[in-house]
This record gives structure tokens, C-alpha cells and sequence, in this order.
């Protein structure tokens, strides 16, 4: 009778032990799932659905997030705008891609590029030059200018510029948002800028 009931004792606690094992392990678990969530390790809630947009006139495609508003110019402009924020009458961010036809001239992006920052530099006293770089789209050589500005509408906006050639176009790709929000947007403008790609003819 004591040997049963030893072993009765034995089991209960070894049932116990197990319980409380699996109870510590659940929190465990769920602790590590809430933390995980917290740090954006599921790449399902990150992820953005991007679109793309197809130029049959200059024969190019760029992708952009869904929720940007799309809008083409007839002034060779495709403009694409973030959603504003609640209660904000501007935009926060937006890229533009603005094409200039070169027929039969061959003008590098280098003084290209020069020649817009120097007519922006005109119409925009406060503008202050942050960086400048070079970097290739779709195996074209481009060159990129960060800088600061006030624009049109009385705002002081940070921009990047990616200037770039096919020997019969220049491509002007501009990022420009306020300066709270640039870095917010600025990974979706360089994954758009990185998307652009050449149609063939």
C-alpha cells in the first residue's frame, strides 16, 4: 500500500513538473511571438504592393507603391504622390520623373545635372547642396544631388535628384518630400529609382 502510494505520488508529481513546464514554455512563446511582431521580423506585415507603370513613349517601366497616386503630364512629367497624412492639406513626399528628348545629342549626365542645379539654384535662393554622388540606372551612369530648397508653394522640401541619358532623352527621376518625413519615404524612392528600367524599341 505505501509502495502505490508512493508511486501514486511520484506520477502526480511528475504530471505537475510537466504541466508547469508546458505553462512556461506557452509564455515563453508567446512572449517571443509579440517581440518578434514588435521588431517587423514577419516580412508578411513589411511588405508593400507595388504596381508599375509602363512609358510606351520613352520606353521605359518604374514600380511604385499602390497607394501612391499616379498622375502623367503633358509636359513629359509623371508624377507619383504618398498618401497625405490625416488632416494635412500637402503631401508628404512624392517622386517626379520629368524627361527632356535630346535628338542627336550626346550630353552626359554630368553636365546635365549641372545645368539643373544651376537653374534651381537661380529660382531658389535658399537652396543648399547636402551631397553628391554617382550610381548607375539600368546600366546607365546617373548622377544624384541631395539638397534643400523652398518650393513653389512656400515649403522647405529636401530633395534627391537622379540625372541620367540614353543618348536620346535625359531622365530627371526627383524625390522630394519635408524635411520631417524625407528619411520616412526615402527607402520607397531609391527601390522606385532602382526598379527603372529600359524598354526595348
Amino acid at each position: 500500500m505505501m509502495v502505490l502510494h508512493r508511486c501514486l505520488q511520484i506520477s502526480i508529481g511528475k504530471i505537475l513538473i510537466s504541466m508547469v513546464l508546458i505553462a512556461f514554455m506557452f509564455h515563453i512563446n508567446q512572449l517571443v511571438n509579440k517581440d518578434l511582431f514588435i521588431l517587423g521580423f514577419f516580412h508578411e506585415s513589411q511588405s508593400q504592393s507595388m504596381l508599375t507603370y509602363t512609358d510606351n513613349k520613352f520606353y521605359f517601366t518604374i514600380n511604385y507603391p499602390a497607394n501612391w497616386e499616379k498622375s502623367v503630364k503633358i509636359n513629359n512629367e509623371i508624377i507619383f504622390i504618398a498618401p497625405k497624412d490625416k488632416d494635412s492639406v500637402s503631401s508628404p513626399a512624392g517622386l517626379v520623373i520629368k524627361v527632356v528628348p535630346t535628338p542627336g545629342k550626346n550630353i552626359s549626365a554630368d553636365s546635365a545635372s549641372k545645368e539643373i542645379i544651376s537653374q534651381i539654384q537661380l529660382e531658389h535662393k535658399d537652396f543648399t547642396k547636402e551631397a553628391t554622388d554617382t550610381l548607375a540606372v539600368d546600366g546607365k551612369k546617373a548622377v544624384k544631388v541631395v539638397f534643400t530648397a523652398t518650393d513653389s508653394k512656400i515649403q522647405n522640401r529636401k530633395a534627391m535628384q537622379i540625372v541620367f541619358s540614353n543618348y536620346e532623352n535625359i531622365y530627371i527621376l526627383t524625390y522630394k518630400a519635408s524635411l520631417d518625413k524625407y528619411n520616412t519615404f526615402e527607402n520607397t524612392a531609391n527601390d522606385m529609382i532602382k526598379s527603372f528600367k529600359f524598354l526595348p524599341k
